[in-house]
């Protein structure tokens, strides 16, 4: 399978580039429209992005042929991403927005600043760091307390020393995970459910990891949906599980759950994806934990966006946490410049974070979380939200 990222000035001009590169069989994965340069999003350059894939062989293992101007909104692997519409303003007002948010940027650093001023120089500008990251005020104090203890006084003034000895102490806030691995000549098999509330990505998710898991792993992959409650997304799934050529089965009660499992239980990997739940939904919550207790092999993965707000993520744990959660995944890293939220839960919850994903790529844009990188990306976000760049290098 061949996948090509096609970048133009409008659509027309992307999939004529698409149906020169593929053909008339090509399948279209993803388009997205973005603002390339400017500052804070201002001037920048309107332009479309179409992701496409072509089979090795001479077409799609897709039960109809669709062109790359016919493909269908079913055939979709990803739905196009909406995107705000940017009005015109006149100079004077886009200078006079920046300005605005430069002011409420450094209303936030004063506010920070009060309560870390007993603090030495460099520990003062990284506490702010953390605090204008979103990380939880008293988890702030507590990293430089032990930061400070941590490295001897004549090593203070060194900027790099005491940023490097934060980044450590962040990094080890970060339980041990246990992202799905193999052994090599293991026998062994995994069954992993993605729970979570609803718009967080699950399906997506699911999907890049089966691609991982078949494609690069080389393992045998099973897909389960008990999402039965959106046509969209069983079909979604199967799309995506037809261009992977991976078996897939769809359950409505948890005793078809209980027999689809049984039928793929010689595959290495079964991901089992699930409706997205209102975590105040008390029925729908009661309904997913019988589908998920029918086989105790199950392990459960809670799928949380970077971008909720953080009293919203701790109703949401509050809730699912009546399921045995096992591991955290963390989605659309790429649609925020602050991370401290990720800290707040793992240091709450005291689960392994898996894996974080930085887009709707299928199978790129999904990494097995890790500590340092997460706690850079974490003290960057000062000179980054600055600049207006998004930062996505390191992930």
């Amino acid at each position: 399978m061949k996948i090509k990222r096609f970048v133009a000035e409008d659509m027309q001009g992307a999939l004529n580039q698409v149906k020169d590169a593929f053909g008339g069989n090509a399948l279209i994965l993803q388009t997205r429209r973005f603002r390339q340069g400017g500052i804070f999003g201002f001037f920048g350059k309107n332009l479309v992005e179409v992701t496409a894939a072509m089979a090795d062989g001479d077409e799609l293992p897709l039960q109809n042929e669709y062109t790359a101007h016919q493909i269908p909104v079913k055939a979709k692997l990803i739905p196009e991403k909406k995107e705000e519409v940017i009005q015109d303003f006149s100079l004077k007002e886009e200078i006079q927005d920046i300005k605005s948010m430069l002011g409420q940027m450094m209303l936030g650093l004063e506010a920070s600043t009060a309560s870390s001023s007993s603090y030495p120089k460099n520990f003062q500008l990284l506490y702010r760091t953390l605090r204008f990251g979103d990380v939880d005020e008293k988890l702030a104090h507590r990293l430089i307390k032990q930061t400070m203890e941590s490295i001897p006084p004549s090593s203070w003034d060194d900027y790099e020393k005491v940023h490097q000895a934060v980044v450590d102490e962040i990094a080890d806030c970060f339980p041990i995970s246990f992202p799905i691995s193999y052994r090599k000549g293991s026998k062994r098999k995994r069954i992993i459910a993605l729970v979570g509330p609803t718009g967080v990505g699950k399906t997506t998710t699911i999907a890049k990891l089966a691609a991982k898991f078949s494609i690069l792993e080389k393992k045998k992959v099973a897909l389960v949906t008990i999402d039965t409650y959106r046509v969209a997304a069983v079909e979604q799934l199967k799309t995506y599980a037809d261009l992977l050529a991976v078996p897939m089965e769809t359950a409505s009660t948890p005793k078809q759950l209980q027999e689809a499992l049984l039928r793929n239980e010689g595959n290495d990997l079964i991901l089992v994806d699930t409706a997205g739940r209102s975590p105040l939904d008390e029925i729908a919550m009661a309904e997913l934990k019988s589908f998920l207790s029918v086989c105790p092999e199950i392990e459960i993965f809670l799928v949380l966006c970077a971008t909720t707000k953080q009293a919203d993520l701790w109703e949401i744990i509050g809730r699912f946490s009546q399921l045995p959660i096992k591991q955290l995944i963390f989605t659309k890293l790429d649609e925020t410049l602050r991370y401290g939220v990720i800290l707040n839960v793992v240091c709450g919850m005291r689960k392994g974070l898996a894996y974080v994903t930085t887009g709707q790529d299928v199978p790129d844009d999904i990494e097995v979380a890790d500590p340092i990188k997460l706690a850079q990306l974490i003290l960057q976000v000062n000179d980054n939200e600055r600049s207006g760049r998004k930062i996505k290098a390191t992930y």
